[in-house]
């Protein structure tokens, strides 16, 4: 089993997923219902991150295969993805649209039942804890995958980024209260220098195969 790799895809899962930085959206999206229903929403944005991620961990190569991208081609454009989403971060701009998303949850008069499905899917499941950076990570990182321990680590992490955001998500009045607004925004920013990092590491790998290894991504 490659611990090194598992670790490295734990830590680019959670930066990416980030459910201290999404935390502000759900507790506003959910501050009107019962603390029964919220506890509901906790739990269907946990299976959502689970489900998905695992889909795209297992089909994600044969997806490449069909419309024929390589790896080293998607290599430099989830390094792309992932350097501008760490940038945002790190600028504050992902806590701004979390915000503005959170305030047109006040301006919709649909049907309760409506509102509810609208709130586990869009845009708390998908695309804020289920969006383009995480599945490109999960794909890139399936491909790193050696052998089937390795794989199965690599669904461990899944598995326990997905408690942990059904853990943070069901507790989140409270790590509000004790980090407050300037806390969660410091977090964020951390997650997003991290985040900025491995897509620079992304990067520089892809661009090693692209080249036959002329660019070589290793830290000296």
């Amino acid at each position: 089993m490659e611990w090194t790799l598992i670790s490295s895809f734990a830590a680019a899962l959670f930066a990416i997923i980030n459910p201290f930085g999404n935390l502000p959206i759900f507790i506003s999206y959910t501050a009107g219902e019962s603390k029964e229903v919220q506890r509901w929403l906790a739990v269907f944005i946990a299976l959502t991150v689970l489900v998905f991620l695992v889909i795209f961990l297992i089909s994600g190569s044969a997806i490449l295969k069909f419309f024929g991208i390589s790896l080293a081609a998607f290599r430099i454009a989830g390094g792309i993805l992932l350097l501008l989403t760490g940038i945002n971060m790190i600028r504050g701009q992902h806590n701004e649209q979390a915000r503005e998303l959170a305030a047109k949850a006040y301006t919709n008069h649909l049907q309760e039942a409506e509102l509810v499905y609208r709130k586990i899917l869009i845009p708390l499941g998908i695309p804020l804890f289920v969006g383009p950076g995480s599945i490109s990570t999960v794909i890139l990182y399936a491909n790193e995958a050696k052998d089937f321990s390795t794989f199965s680590g690599l669904i461990g992490v899944i598995a326990a980024i997905s408690t942990l955001v059904l853990i943070v998500l069901l507790i989140g009045n409270l790590i509000k209260r004790l980090l407050g607004q300037t806390g969660l925004d410091i977090a964020t920013r951390i997650m997003g220098l991290l985040l900025t990092a491995i897509g620079v590491q992304f990067i520089l790998s892809g661009l090693s195969d692209a080249t036959l290894n002329f660019i070589n991504p290793k830290v000296l």
